[in-house]
């Protein structure tokens, strides 16, 4: 959900390699992807990168704002609006 390489630009680097080690194994941050998708996601933010499917747009920003708050991670304002626009149609 959120790629190594986004945690470590939102706060990550100043974990403790323990920490680090939890994150990268954590079964709610991990998500099993085709290989292209997985290449096309790379390590962007939600403000650079959707899911393909629109309909997985609610499920992708509500596991991700959890990820971020659960971690500590900062969230940018792009990326911040990008969550916004993708939750604003969500059922409650």
């Amino acid at each position: 959900m959120v790629a190594l390489g986004a945690a470590w630009r939102a706060g990550a680097y100043a974990w403790t390699p323990q920490r680090r080690l939890e994150y990268a194994n954590d079964l709610d941050v991990l998500l099993a992807v085709d290989k292209q998708t997985n290449q096309d996601k790379g390590s962007r933010t939600a403000d650079k990168w959707r899911p393909p499917r629109r309909a997985y747009w609610c499920e992708y920003a509500r596991r991700y704002t959890g990820i971020k708050a659960e971690y500590g991670l900062s969230v940018t304002e792009p990326e911040k609006r990008a969550l916004q626009e993708m939750l604003a149609d969500c059922p409650q």
